[in-house]
């Protein structure tokens, strides 16, 4: 395959680091083909901000659609064979698309970047994604040191605040789902992934800064709803039925950890609201369920193989994040 890169930021109000992403993708050793920002009815002044960019092609948005939705924007009007997603508030060392491309070849499908913090780069944001039997998604390395994340291995999936993938998968599975809004979205593509059978590999090589949380906030009200509704949603739409039926009382025991914690927090009120809107959306989750079972192409041991048993592992405290 001859690689063609598209390069997709979804931007809100990114005026305070927006500008340094974008620089940063222009610094590149090997540049993407096309870099297009999806804007998502920002009201402060970074859409103008892009728009000075004459190499950088924007999509301006009439209304917030969420992040997955913006996302698919991007790809749907993209050209690349293989596509990179970006958050605004990411900063890539000059040789990271070199290093990504690098590692394309079979069998790997998609790729997950070595993320660090921008205010502490010696420490890892996410070293590739991991999935727990329970349906919480967790960044593999989190806050540990990232000088023991400096080899390539196979990971459950990747973190999509800096990742790229082959234009065939994101086809097959129909991009992001635009049901998750914030948070999560990527969980869902990686699971839904997984189950097709595509496989995701880690590149340490691929450096990036993150300023974690900058748009959402940590542990805000939107963080801890979107999280935990959209967190139930991944467990229900994805898991196959034997393992939803052995995992479910764990699932159970972990919503209602989540609940005592957050109600200490003084956020009981989002998480509860979290959980009366899975209800309601349940049937569509049904619905999407049926879709995503019916097209996976592994058996559940195969996948139980894949995720992590214990789910409090990842975690000083296991309600802290969804």
């Amino acid at each position: 395959m001859n690689p063609t890169v598209s390069l997709i930021v979804v931007n809100y109000n990114g005026k305070d680091f927006i500008a340094e992403c974008l620089d940063s993708i222009l610094r590149q050793s090997r540049p993407p083909e096309e870099v297009i920002v999806v804007d998502n009815a920002s009201s402060d002044n970074s859409r103008h901000l892009v728009q000075s960019y004459r190499e950088v092609k924007l999509i301006a948005l009439g209304r917030n659609v969420g992040y997955p939705a913006a996302c698919n924007q991007g790809i749907d009007a993209s050209q690349g064979n293989l596509v990179a997603v970006l958050n605004n508030d990411i900063v890539l060392d000059p040789r990271w698309l070199e290093h990504l491309i690098a590692a394309v070849a079979s069998p790997w499908d998609f790729w997950a970047s070595r993320i660090v913090f921008s205010s502490d780069p010696s420490r890892i944001d996410s070293a590739g994604d991991g999935m727990a039997v329970i349906g919480s998604a967790f960044k593999i390395g989190h806050r540990q040191p990232a000088s023991r994340y400096l080899e390539s291995k196979e990971v459950f999936g990747c973190c999509a605040a800096a990742a790229l993938y082959r234009r065939s998968v994101l086809e097959d599975l129909g991009g992001f789902d635009p049901d998750f809004f914030l948070v999560y979205e990527d969980a869902d593509l990686n699971m839904r992934a997984r189950l097709r059978g595509f496989r995701c590999l880690y590149v340490p090589e691929a450096l990036v800064l993150h300023r974690v949380n900058s748009s959402i906030g940590t542990f805000s009200n939107s963080y801890v709803y979107h999280g935990h509704r959209n967190s139930e949603v991944v467990f229900w739409k994805n898991m196959p039925a034997s393992l939803l039926l052995r995992y479910l009382p764990e699932r159970i025991l972990f919503n209602l950890i989540s609940f005592v914690y957050f109600l200490f927090k003084g956020r009981g009120g989002p998480f509860i609201k979290s959980k009366l809107d899975f209800v309601r959306m349940f049937p569509k989750i049904i619905e999407k369920r049926r879709g995503v079972q019916t097209s996976r192409r592994i058996a559940p041991s195969q996948l139980k193989t894949l995720l992590e048993r214990n789910w409090t592992k990842y975690r000083r405290k296991v309600a802290i994040t969804p």
